[in-house]
């Protein structure tokens, strides 16, 4: 069994698949633009192949990919950023091994952020209100600024990824919306809720009409704050009527594979989806660590290879509500147990740097003390080799902004 991942260089997403895939007992080949990446630098990764950026040239990025899966002899070759996953997606015929994304055209309606919304709404999820950016004066209330896709592969100059911000005022909005129509984006707004970050990830069979695999976590910190990813997070027990309209969404859909379901919970309550990550997601480790092996159920069943139950590598307290990942049946999904605990140390120092909670040294210790026994998107003592690589890079970033 031999699947290939290829990225960018720096996901954490990926690094989290290799991984993943290795502890099932895959052999895992990276494909990059650096071979000095985080997932590339693995002890999990068996070989590494030089694969230009996707977003950048999308011929030399298929040529480079079926170069590889000749080398390697791979059966499955997953996209870890939506740049990859899209190009693959479409050009699947140049691939000499099986792509386990969606159709092309499932793959854009499931990204684009509108037809998303549409979809959610339609399979009883609330939503962000969306909002036009004529309609905003120059208050004081921040609102949400995102691309309608993250990616926009072959297009000269388009970055492999646009990010979400938030933004107060309208002239503070008319300038981000300009700023995503420069890199080849189409903005989108919405307001801005202030709560609770939660996400609920699965995998499903072809046309998403069973859930195999799934897990749900709740983030008590997240990088950058307010539009940004977990830093600090712990698995919960999966809410069943939630899991059951994003089953009825991804079904609607007709998605196959891992997809990730960003949630904000404000005060009412009522968990409002921000996003669809139709790949590797950052904290996906924890997941992993909590007995869903997402990307190995993944490739398990894009090979028609069968789905088994695994032990979290993370202790857990005993008969904790929904901590059981042994499914009772054939179509009972694999299901992450409750209680792991996940830090993403880098971010959540900076975002103590930035937050202060309580002032910047006591925030400091707190991220410090969180990571502690936590599961780590990027950390492990078995496998230093990607903390090395992101210390080299963060430092090698830091010269560079002092000298400039």
């Amino acid at each position: 069994m031999r699947a290939l991942v290829v990225e960018q260089g720096f996901s954490r997403g990926a690094l989290a698949a290799v991984r993943a895939l290795a502890q099932a007992g895959w052999q895992v080949g990276v494909g990059a633009p650096d071979g000095r990446g985080l997932a590339s630098s693995s002890r999990a990764c068996s070989r590494r192949h030089p694969v230009p950026a996707a977003h950048q040239d999308q011929q030399a990025f298929l040529a480079a990919v079926a170069r590889a899966v000749a080398e390697g002899g791979y059966d499955v070759v997953f996209g870890a950023g939506e740049a990859e996953v899209l190009t693959l997606s479409e050009h699947r015929a140049a691939v000499p091994a099986v792509v386990p994304h969606a159709d092309h055209q499932v793959v854009l309606h499931a990204l684009d952020k509108a037809r998303l919304t549409e979809a959610a709404v339609a399979a009883g999820m609330r939503v962000p209100r969306s909002l036009a950016p004529d309609s905003l004066s120059d208050e004081t209330r921040p609102v949400v600024v995102k691309a309608r896709m993250h990616a926009q592969p072959g297009q000269a100059g388009a970055p492999p990824r646009i990010d979400t911000n938030v933004v107060v005022g309208a002239t503070a909005t008319r300038r981000r919306v300009s700023e995503i129509a420069a890199l080849g984006g189409q903005a989108e707004v919405q307001e801005f809720l202030d709560g609770e970050l939660m996400a609920y990830a699965a995998v499903t069979t072809a046309g998403g009409r069973r859930v195999a695999a799934q897990s749900m976590q709740v983030a008590s910190r997240v990088w950058p704050p307010g539009a940004g990813a977990s830093c600090r997070a712990v698995s919960v027990p999966v809410d069943p009527e939630l899991a059951g309209r994003a089953a009825a969404l991804l079904a609607a859909l007709g998605w196959f594979g891992l997809a990730e379901l960003q949630f904000l919970v404000p005060a009412d309550g009522i968990p409002r989806l921000i996003d669809l990550n139709g790949r590797f997601y950052g904290s996906l480790a924890l997941a992993v660590a909590a007995g869903a092996n997402l990307p190995a159920t993944w490739a398990a069943l894009a090979t028609g290879r069968g789905v088994e139950p695994v032990e979290p590598i993370v202790p857990v307290v005993p008969n904790e509500p929904g901590s059981t990942n042994e499914p009772g049946s054939t179509d009972e999904p694999v299901t992450a147990v409750a209680g792991v605990r996940y830090s993403w140390w880098e971010g959540d120092l900076r975002r103590a740097l930035l937050e202060r909670r309580g002032g910047v040294a006591r925030d400091l210790a707190g991220a410090l003390y969180a990571g502690v026994g936590a599961v780590h998107s990027i950390g492990r003592w078995r496998d230093p080799a990607p903390a090395l690589t992101q210390a080299r890079r963060l430092l090698a970033e830091h010269r560079a902004a002092r000298q400039s």
